[in-house]
């Protein structure tokens, strides 16, 4: 049976947009349910209005005609319609005998379509695909299964949803959730300092809008699910309250009562971005940017079920947070909201410990006392895993009976980062090549205020690094992710930037597999 377009990817895909019609159909279902609705829930009443439409207008199509059927006789005068050739109408003008070999004897029907002639076979006996239905069955068919159309193209309806009631003042949206404006809470300015007060009388919170509500008395003769709705809507809009879960029910907390680093960027975790040639990247350079994984290099998330392993950065152990790159963005949903509160979990101790989600600073923080009592050190392996519920992240790293190895330790001498090499005790595994540390973490936090006053060049920041790296080594060398790790001591700045100097700069010579020689003079 031929399709008709509301049938057609090309339909919903292309050219599907919101009339009139589907926007009343979407106000009055509002209006009558009386509670806020899915988009998706809209997406699927605006298809099956418009297979109503459809099949309506099929109806008026059909009505008094009679649907083309190869078995069927018919005489001069009869009106036909023919599914199969996008419906069209014709009236008979003649009838003749008919015959061929291998069906035997039926009628052939002359028929007139927008003043054409064409021949029919009629009075057919033998099997025929179009013989299957008559005008009822003809009419469901070609309207459309509203159930396919919604599992094949409802997100992209939903979509168009979105982007159509999108700035409407008539209609209020909060996540996926849609509801008229005429129908929401009046909630105050009055009902929003009572809101942070009940705030602040928990810690700053979190609490669910069910939590703050009682308080506030809105009209008791509106729905609670629309009076979390409103409330949610004007908690949005006022700058003193986070929405802070990661999923699920919207919890509140007070922003002035967040901790430091969490509504103030750390620092260290600042990245001003840095202009370079990505062209000059060699393919080894970007798998080495890969492997890396800074949360500024701009890398494509990846979806993740099971643990997640990072190597803990110099700036990440200072601030005591978690990068959000390309791997552990899949375990947490910055995209809802700036800031979330989630809660670590101890893989061994099962210690809960709260963190926060910042979505603009790319990290997650909370980590800072855990990474001290575990002497996870800069370059450390650590684990994530999705824990049992939203929200909440198994946290682990590998853990082992300390051993003293050679460290990188940094220092400040003659106004320069130096390094020379210590052993000390490393409890867990990390990264040779990335690990580095100081026992005068002031002095580096000075030092490195120090260059960003001066406005020191990635170029300058490397060739003060490099030569006390390079002389921790029997072939003056440095590797690239040494490098990285150094500079980020002193300045936050992802692998790209760095990779790119390197092979700009002529005081620098590959001598291969990733290792660097620094030549001054040049």
């Amino acid at each position: 049976m031929t399709q008709t377009q509301i049938q057609t990817a090309a339909y919903w895909e292309s050219q599907f947009s919101l009339t009139d019609s589907d926007l009343e159909q979407i106000y009055n279902y509002l209006l009558e349910t009386e509670k806020p609705q899915t988009v998706g829930a809209l997406a699927e009443l605006v298809i099956r209005h418009r297979v109503m439409e459809q099949a309506n207008e099929l109806r008026r199509v059909m009505a008094g005609r009679t649907v083309y059927q190869p078995q069927k006789s018919y005489a001069v005068g009869d009106e036909l319609i023919f599914p199969a050739m996008k419906l069209a109408q014709g009236k008979v003008t003649d009838i003749r005998p008919g015959y061929n070999p291998d069906y035997g004897e039926f009628d052939v029907i002359t028929v007139d379509i927008k003043g054409k002639s064409r021949d029919f076979a009629a009075n057919y006996a033998h099997t025929h695909p179009l013989n299957v239905t008559n005008g009822v069955e003809l009419t469901e068919q070609m309207a459309g299964d509203a159930e396919a159309i919604r599992k094949a193209y409802g997100p992209k309806v939903a979509a168009k949803i979105e982007a159509s009631l999108s700035g409407r003042d008539d209609f209020v949206n909060i996540g996926d959730r849609w509801f008229v404006t005429s129908l929401m809470a009046d909630v105050n300015i009055g009902h929003l300092h009572l809101a942070e007060a009940v705030l602040e009388m928990a810690n700053g919170g979190p609490l669910t809008t069910a939590e703050i509500l009682p308080p506030l008395e809105l009209d008791p003769g509106i729905d609670a699910e629309v009076q979390e709705f409103s409330l949610t809507s004007q908690l949005l809009k006022d700058g003193r309250f986070d929405q802070v879960s990661p999923r699920g029910p919207s919890t509140w907390f007070l922003r002035r009562m967040e901790p430091e680093g969490v509504h103030d960027i750390p620092e260290r975790l600042e990245y001003k971005p840095i202009p370079y040639d990505r062209a000059l990247l060699t393919p080894q350079q970007i798998m080495l940017e890969q492997e890396l994984d800074d949360e500024w290099s701009n890398l494509p998330a990846e979806a993740s079920t099971g643990p997640v392993i990072f190597a803990l950065a110099y700036p990440h152990r200072w601030a005591g947070t978690v990068p959000l790159n390309s791997k552990t963005r899949s375990l947490f949903n910055p995209e809802r909201s700036p800031r979330q509160r989630i809660i670590f979990v101890d893989d061994q101790t099962n210690r809960e410990i709260p963190g926060w989600v910042v979505s603009e600073g790319r990290y997650v923080h909370g980590l800072g006392d855990w990474y001290k009592e575990n002497q996870i050190p800069v370059g450390g392996f650590v684990h994530l895993t999705p824990g049992p519920e939203a929200g909440v992240i198994q946290l682990g790293f590998d853990r082992r009976r300390a051993q003293r190895e050679w460290v990188r330790l940094a220092v400040v001498r003659d106004n320069r980062l130096q390094f020379e090499l210590i052993r000390r005790a490393i409890p867990c595994g990390y990264d040779d090549l990335l690990i580095v540390g100081t026992d005068v973490v002031t002095a580096i936090d000075a030092h490195a205020r120090r260059a960003a006053s001066m406005q020191m060049t990635l170029a300058a920041l490397l060739a003060e690094v490099f030569p006390s790296l390079a002389g921790l080594t029997p072939q003056n060398t440095v590797h690239t992710k040494t490098l990285y790790s150094a500079v980020n001591m002193l300045r936050r700045v992802p692998p790209g930037p760095i990779f790119a100097e390197l092979i700009r700069n002529s005081a620098f010579k590959a001598v291969g597999d990733h290792y660097w020689q620094y030549e001054g003079s040049a």
